[in-house]
């Protein structure tokens, strides 16, 4: 017998996360995201009178609007954050590099306030890009 997939819809209510089977007009609830797939199974098994094993679930959790919508403000803080951080390192490299043109590593250093190591550092830096690469999207995906 093959395997029949269903889509199942998951929010929190209270204490609980209720879900939504659609396309069988049923649904349950559970006290975690971590028993919703097999308890999801369970119930549709149940309602098609089939053993568990020939059902599957495809969970989309439902989260709270606001709770996203801070999140992402947060990522998008974060990036700009990045951003600046990558033009702060470009600008100090290039001013390290413009010294080092009419004055020795130490006397950079002591100039600027930072070590002759830091000089070095700095100058033989591959410079950053302008646009720092993306996160991974594994952070925010929901549970």
């Amino acid at each position: 017998m093959s395997v029949r997939t269903f889509d199942v819809s998951a929010e929190r209510e209270g204490r609980w996360w209720v879900f939504t089977i659609p396309e069988l007009g049923t649904g349950g609830q559970t006290r975690s995201l971590a028993e919703l797939d097999s308890e999801a199974r369970a119930v549709a098994a149940m309602w098609l009178d089939v053993e568990p094993d020939v059902v599957a679930v495809q969970v989309a959790v439902q989260a709270p609007a606001e709770a996203l919508a801070e999140w992402e403000a947060a990522e998008r803080e974060d990036a700009a954050a990045r951003a600046q951080q990558t033009t702060a390192a470009i600008r100090r490299r290039a001013v390290v590099v413009q010294l080092r043109k009419t004055m020795s590593a130490s006397d950079v250093g002591t100039v600027l306030g930072i070590s002759r190591q830091r000089v070095y550092q700095l100058e033989r830096t591959t410079p950053p890009t302008a646009t720092p690469a993306p996160r991974d999207r594994d952070e925010t995906e929901q549970q």
